[in-house]
């Protein structure tokens, strides 16, 4: 596989036209829909004296003239033009060639050379690269569907995984157990106020004080799971 891809030219692995059209303008326009159509809503449920949250609908309901349904309108839409920025700052454009991996999220780039890579898998929604000691390279969201990733990355001869290969490893993070060396619970206990705050720099920076120690981590809802490297 790997001499068949070596002359051909990087593959890249980004949103179709279309996908890029409704992740641009599809936000936008379901905020102005909402705007047009849930005062209506919000009247009828009104008039048929529904009870739950008749506060609100009644509230809602008062936005009852073409300027105040355009002014809430276009306040819609300029939550759903963020909404859209967000959405192309935090997904990952991915391109495969057969010496390496590109991966451009925002204005940041990550290059990976083939002998890095040593498992690459979908955890969800989110793209993951491994090394051969099962440290991560790269978590993020791809532009592109687990389809297409999966196709792309086999065809190039990277080893891909329907799942992560260690997961049976992970254990769950408890405070004060004692089960960990003291400078790894540290660096959870860290880690843990930084994902209650929602900072997503500063636990990615945690993530890689942890490998550095020799863990590696992921996250289940606000739950820290752990498990040691291991070198394949």
């Amino acid at each position: 596989m790997g001499g068949e891809t070596s002359g051909r030219e990087p593959t890249v692995l980004a949103f179709s036209p279309a996908g890029r059209v409704l992740v641009l303008l599809g936000p936008a326009a379901a905020g102005v829909v909402v705007a047009v159509l849930a005062p209506i809503l919000a009247r009828w449920l009104v008039e048929v004296h529904f009870p739950v949250l008749g506060v609100v609908w009644r509230v809602v309901g008062s936005v009852d003239t073409w300027w105040k349904v355009a002014v809430q309108a276009l306040i819609l839409a300029v939550f759903g033009a963020l909404a859209s920025v967000e959405i192309m700052r935090r997904s990952t454009r991915v391109t495969v060639g057969s010496g390496g991996v590109r991966l451009e999220t925002g204005d940041r780039a990550v290059s990976l050379t083939r002998p890095q890579i040593d498992f690459v898998f979908m955890d969800g929604s989110f793209l993951v690269i491994l090394d051969r000691e099962s440290r991560q390279l790269f978590h993020g969201e791809p532009q592109a569907e687990s389809g297409p990733l999966k196709r792309t990355f086999t065809e190039y001869g990277y080893p891909w995984r329907e799942a992560d290969p260690f997961a049976e490893l992970y254990q769950q993070w408890v405070p004060g157990t004692d089960r960990l060396p003291v400078a790894v619970e540290a660096v959870l206990s860290a880690r843990a106020v930084a994902l209650r705050k929602k900072a997503p720099r500063e636990t990615a920076e945690l993530r890689d004080s942890l490998e550095k120690l020799g863990y590696a981590v992921r996250d289940d809802g606000d739950r820290q799971l752990w498990r040691p490297l291991v070198r394949s």
